[in-house]
């Protein structure tokens, strides 16, 4: 057996070596595969954050072919190649100089007899001299943006992904937009990936893209392919956990192939297993062992400033808002009770109202808020979190024409289940 490190099987924050899932029936590499034999197009991925695109990518041109820049970076057109150079390591300047020496020698000599009388005595002088001169010319050249990127990187194996194309200003993104295409007709390789309610913004910003992107969406991994992550990496380890807790992290994953890296990782860590275990064991785990993984997994998240402005809500005068009694005796506004509903079990990535009244009513002990006040409470907290948001997008989300409520990023709902936050909030 191969001896690897538990960190070394699972890898949230890196390429899976040991734990990558070939998804293949939704056929993205498939499809990856197939634009890299014509780079004249753009690639564009998109899905959920923490779903993988990065990876994906990686798998398909090969970790050594891909140079990453952030849109979240780019904050000028070309500021876009200088990144890449950077990549490169090409300087922002280089100068050259040349020298050219020239000498100019004379000698002069003058010779007299002495006439004196009785003596065969004379007398030389000589004189000589050097002039010398040298010219020194010197040339800078500057970096040449995207001629020089192209000159480089077109008709290789090199891919350059934009990473959260959204990222960048929308002000300039026509322009960006503009010269990624020029780049592309001319044989560079270039991906974007993005979130899903972004994933046009490339073509939005230059309508004349359209039929030049090949369009990848991913979306929130399926049980299945999540549990194939620790099957994998375990069998590295030399660990066989049993399938009932593989199934509770799986759905406390919530769709996030990243975070179902780091529960592996910590339990891993939990198990005190950092090496592979010889001979091989079966592993067992107790609803208390299952609670203090991902309470460690928690500890690697934080959102404990929108958390706790979500808790809190929009300022009121004491006393203004009513307080509602929970079925384990703590008290809260209705904001702080909306955020436990969405807490409950089983973990869910959207409510709709109706599922969001139920999980009310498991609560509270005694009245839950009514729907008005539910509805009026959503778009507070959906406001809240636009306010806190990154240029992806809030964290939460209400839906006013759906009337669902929306938690776009899993990490959001793990931290709310397992890192106690509520419990401290209130």
């Amino acid at each position: 057996m191969t001896r690897l490190s538990a960190a070394e099987v699972f890898t949230p924050t890196s390429f899976p070596t040991y734990t990558y899932v070939q998804r293949d029936e939704l056929h993205h590499e498939r499809l990856l595969r197939e634009w890299t034999r014509s780079s004249t197009q753009i690639a564009s991925v998109s899905g959920p954050s923490k779903a993988g695109k990065t990876v994906l990518v990686q798998r398909v041109v090969g970790e050594g072919n891909l140079i990453t820049v952030s849109g979240a970076s780019v904050r000028a057109p070309d500021q876009l190649w200088d990144r890449v150079l950077d990549w490169y390591g090409e300087p922002h300047a280089m100068t050259a100089s040349s020298a050219a020496s020239t000498t100019d020698t004379h000698s002069s000599e003058r010779a007299v007899n002495l006439g004196v009388s009785g003596t065969g005595a004379s007398h030389k002088r000589a004189e000589g001299g050097n002039a010398g001169a040298t010219d020194t010319t010197q040339a800078t050249v500057n970096r040449r943006g995207l001629v020089q990127v192209v000159a480089e990187l077109a008709h290789t194996a090199t891919t350059l992904l934009v990473d959260d194309f959204h990222y960048i200003p929308a002000a300039i993104q026509s322009d960006v937009a503009q010269q990624l295409k020029d780049a592309s007709s001319r044989g560079v390789r270039i991906c974007v990936a993005s979130v899903p309610h972004r994933a046009d913004n490339i073509v939005r910003a230059l309508p004349e893209l359209r039929g030049r992107v090949l369009a990848i969406d991913l979306d929130y991994w399926s049980k299945r392919d999540l549990l194939a992550i620790p099957r994998l990496g375990y069998a590295h380890l030399g660990l066989q956990l049993e399938e009932d807790a593989l199934a509770a992290f799986a759905a406390e994953a919530a769709g996030s192939p990243q975070l179902m890296q780091s529960i592996c990782l910590w339990t891993c860590n939990h198990l005190g297993v950092h090496e592979p275990v010889v001979p091989a064991r079966a592993v067992a785990l107790d609803a208390a062992a299952r609670k203090q993984i991902l309470f460690l997994t928690s500890c690697t998240v934080d959102f404990r400033s929108l958390v706790r402005a979500l808790v809190a809500g929009p300022k009121t005068r004491p006393g203004e808002r009513r307080s509602y009694t929970y079925q384990d005796g703590r008290t809260g506004d209705v904001y702080a009770t909306v955020m436990r509903a969405i807490a409950l079990d089983p973990p869910r990535l959207t409510l709709t109202y109706a599922e969001l009244g139920e999980r009310l009513e498991q609560v509270c002990k005694g009245d839950s808020p009514d729907g008005a006040s539910v509805v009026r409470t959503c778009l507070a907290l959906s406001q809240i979190a636009g306010a806190f948001a990154a240029p992806t997008g809030p964290s939460l989300e209400w839906d006013e024409q759906e009337q669902v409520l929306v938690l776009p990023d899993p990490y959001l709902l793990f931290y709310l289940r397992w890192s106690g936050v509520l419990d401290r909030e209130e």
